[in-house]
């Protein structure tokens, strides 16, 4: 007679796993604990968050990816949380809830390949069904004729493509794992279906500047740009402790990302809320959207506390924020877009999803956008 596997998650689940108590104590603040109790006794009369901070909502649909790219680490995700994709009711049942405090875009990308969750198109159909604007990241490599016209016809707005390469030879070192020939013919098929049935889904192909790439940076400028909607070119950041692209721990120079006050709501296959999406291996819990009211998230202690900390500059009560490039000056990290006509130290200051300001809390005004990129609508 035969048994069936088990399967032993990364961390045991129970059921106090996301008290306020618990998250505050699971080693992500650095707080003494009287100091705690009584940052928390003020923070409590702050004014309640009644609608989401910013109109954007990012699902991770999964964290599973079919690359090894060696910008990502993807070395040190591996055991470094549970892995999964999201459940199709549990995030339906978000997305009701979402929609209700003023949702208006959902991102489905986290850390991982979007293509790799098989009800992905069914995702984006229920939030198009909802009047919201769908967005994905993707490496491309999954992408086929077929699969093509089922993404657009579920009601896709744009599609992110990140291909770091324009030679086999430099794709493939960067992109390990996956082929240039076929990412190439897929993204070149994409637009082709897109032309033949007229649908309006906005292509954006992005690329990261590396010692390993950066040849090719002209070529691939040049190929793109009279291809897709927009282009993008990046240097490569830290992703939070992942990597060592950019230096960390200049404090005379740190000012607040944004991202806590700011930010679009970050939930994780597992229903996870995170403060942004740098924190690759969920650092920083701050709840369970699948679990607690999102309102509820917003409000409780932990998340006031955090948004304080960047209020005032005291980074080091979160460890995790205070190592993270994203605190110190990086104008230079853009190399070009033509999205829009903003200098590079306003444009980092960007959500690079929808071009949300997230130093000031407001959306990019439409006349700041390129024509190009404008037609199709944001």
């Amino acid at each position: 007679m035969r048994t069936a596997k088990k399967i032993i998650p990364i961390q045991a689940l129970d059921s106090g796993r996301y008290g306020q108590s618990r998250l505050l104590h699971d080693g992500s603040v650095k707080v003494r604990e009287q100091e705690l109790a009584e940052l928390l006794r003020e923070l409590e009369n702050e004014e309640p968050i009644t609608r989401l901070l910013h109109p954007e909502v990012r699902y991770e649909v999964t964290d599973h990816c079919n690359a090894t790219c060696i910008m990502c680490p993807r070395d040190k995700h591996e055991h470094g949380r549970e892995h999964g994709v999201m459940d199709q009711v549990k995030y339906e049942k978000s997305i009701d809830e979402v929609v209700a405090l003023g949702a208006k875009k959902v991102v489905l990308t986290g850390f991982g390949e979007s293509m790799l969750d098989r009800r992905l198109e069914d995702k984006i159909a229920y939030a198009h069904g909802k009047g919201l604007s769908t967005y994905f990241i993707t490496n491309g490599s999954a992408l086929t004729p077929k699969r093509a016209r089922r993404l657009m016809e579920s009601g896709l707005s744009e599609m992110r493509v990140s291909f770091y390469g324009m030679r086999p030879e430099t794709y493939n070192a960067v992109m390990q794992g996956l082929d240039f020939d076929r990412t190439m013919k897929g993204i070149l098929e994409f637009l082709r279906v897109r032309d033949e049935i007229g649908a309006r889904t906005k292509v954006q192909i992005s690329y990261l500047e590396l010692p390993e790439n950066k040849s090719d940076t002209q070529a691939f400028r040049e190929y793109w740009e009279p291809k897709v909607d927009a282009i993008e070119i990046w240097k490569p950041h830290n992703f939070g402790d992942g990597r060592d692209y950019r230096a960390r721990l200049d404090d005379s120079h740190k000012t607040s990302c944004g991202r806590p006050e700011n930010g679009p709501l970050q939930i994780q296959w597992n229903g996870e809320v995170i403060a942004c999406c740098y924190d690759y291996n969920n650092q920083i819990i701050l709840g369970n959207a699948f679990e607690t009211p999102v309102l509820e998230i917003l409000n409780c202690e932990k998340y006031r506390l955090l948004r304080y900390a960047h209020r005032v500059k005291r980074f080091s009560m979160f460890p995790y924020c205070n190592q993270c490039d994203q605190l110190l000056p990086h104008a230079d990290a853009l190399v070009y877009t033509n999205r829009h006509n903003l200098p590079p130290e306003e444009a980092v200051k960007l959500s690079n999803t929808d071009l949300y300001n997230l130093a000031d809390g407001k959306q990019l005004e439409a006349d700041r956008l390129s024509e190009r990129y404008r037609e199709k609508g944001v």
